[in-house]
């Protein structure tokens, strides 16, 4: 599933107003970042761990979008977006001690998946990072088991 533009900068938009939550100079508390998508009107709705509204929008492709697979595709689609805002720096002008994580909850806002944790020892290992490490590892025990 691809977003079209508008929507694409729409989801952005909003990981990026969430940010702006936390750029004054007092540090705040926040262990999670909570996206919750509604696939009845394809709102997202970004909340802090007290449940206060950072951000909304909606995303006119995820309206009416109701199978297990379609959070696969909305997982994928929110990791990329983080990743580029983090890679972007907007994540790291925030004013919030770390570790945290952003998670994409349910409608009962219980954890579906961690979609980034945020830390200055972790590194997150992603599907991306992992494609084709089979066969590598695979050619390795080859030939270490030749030699």
């Amino acid at each position: 599933m691809s977003l079209s533009k508008e929507s694409w900068a729409a989801l952005r938009n909003a990981i990026i107003e969430m940010t702006k939550h936390f750029t004054t100079t007092e540090e705040t508390t926040v262990t999670d970042f909570h996206f919750q998508v509604n696939t009845d009107n394809g709102n997202i709705f970004i909340y802090d761990d007290d449940d206060n509204t950072l951000a909304t929008t909606a995303i006119a492709e995820w309206e009416n979008y109701h199978d297990e697979e379609n959070y696969e595709q909305i997982e994928k689609l929110l990791r990329k977006a983080l990743s580029e805002i983090q890679e972007e720096g907007y994540l790291d002008n925030m004013n919030v001690p770390k570790p945290y994580s952003c998670l994409l909850v349910d409608d009962e806002k219980e954890t579906i998946v961690d979609l980034m944790y945020i830390d200055d020892e972790t590194f997150i290992i992603t599907d991306d990072l992992l494609k084709g490490f089979d066969e590598e590892m695979n050619q390795f025990l080859k030939k270490l088991l030749e030699e």
